[in-house]
């Protein structure tokens, strides 16, 4: 089939509240003032979406079904970056996905309702598009959405369409296929506890057929691909922080894009890493996505 679209986003989007306070966070039962807010799209697949349509690739989102309150300020947001979300339906009497975030600067916290959502008694997720998956050169999956996901991945194999993934067990058919998987810090802590990093990306790249990265926040990448016989390393970008909410949802833009452009594995990785950091000099740190001139001149300064 003729690869009409650039990329098709299947995963998390949700109408998030971002507080950002004044000063640091505050020790339990004292009181911080609350110096900005925003109400926009978040999720790890609108982040991207916003991302990868602002980077002039069309875009397609679908996932998470919108609400009746949700539907207008996500759909405004996402017309502004040439995306695509016509396949999300609104649900009748659903309140929609939504999280509430506190920043200070260096660190966030994020309240919301996915376990409800996720694994409650309702399906509040679209059944993912087999015409858009054989359609796109590059698909950013969300693994989160149990059998959809898994099914988004299937469709990818049949119609030879390449697809990035995150925060992946490494003996998971997702995690496998994909051309390339992002893991971050806090899901290897959270999943692997008492497993050494290096261990980990051992297992991962023996079992998964495509590219593989490590991220720590800012400190330096573990990457391995499938000739490589040993990983490799490279660094992050020092920047001022703002905000680092957003932070992994580019990154994994920057990689489907270097996928999309035909980048080296290790040219793929620099420009994720640079298109985070740029992201962090802002917050909210999606609100003013990272441009292709400054992402170029932070990693040619």
């Amino acid at each position: 089939m003729n690869k009409t679209l650039d990329v098709y986003v299947y995963g998390m989007t949700v109408l998030s509240t971002i507080h950002r306070l004044e000063g640091p966070f505050p020790p339990v039962d004292t009181y911080q003032e609350i110096a900005e807010t925003y109400v926009m799209p978040g999720g790890e697949a609108g982040n991207a979406a916003i991302v990868l349509g602002y980077w002039g690739l069309k875009t397609q989102l679908d996932g998470c079904f919108f609400s009746e309150t949700t539907a207008a300020p996500l759909r405004a947001y996402f017309d502004r970056y040439g995306v695509d979300c016509s396949l999300i339906p609104i649900l009748p009497g659903f309140e929609g996905w939504r999280d509430i975030v506190f920043c200070d600067g260096q660190y966030r916290t994020v309240f919301g309702w996915f376990r409800k959502n996720l694994f409650g008694d309702c399906i509040l997720w679209t059944e993912p598009c087999e015409t858009s998956i054989a359609a796109a050169r590059c698909v950013a999956l969300d693994p989160f959405f149990r059998g959809a996901s898994a099914r988004v991945a299937e469709l990818c194999i049949k119609h030879q369409t390449d697809y990035v993934t995150i925060d992946c067990h490494w003996n998971d058919p997702i995690a496998q296929n994909a051309r390339a998987i992002v893991c971050s810090q806090e899901f290897l802590d959270r999943e692997y506890p008492g497993l050494e990093d290096a261990e980990l990306l051992e297992r991962y790249h023996h079992a998964c057929k495509g590219l593989v990265i490590f991220t720590f926040g800012g400190h330096e990448m573990w990457y391995q691909t499938p000739d490589m016989p040993h990983p490799a390393t490279l660094p992050t970008y020092p920047v001022t922080v703002q905000d680092t909410l957003a932070a992994g949802d580019t990154f994994r833009a920057g990689v489907v894009y270097g996928i999309v452009k035909g980048m080296s594995a290790e040219a793929t990785i620099r420009f994720a890493a640079a298109a985070a950091a740029v992201c962090c000099t802002r917050f909210p740190s999606i609100l003013e996505p990272p441009g292709l001139d400054e992402i170029t001149a932070l990693m040619n300064p």
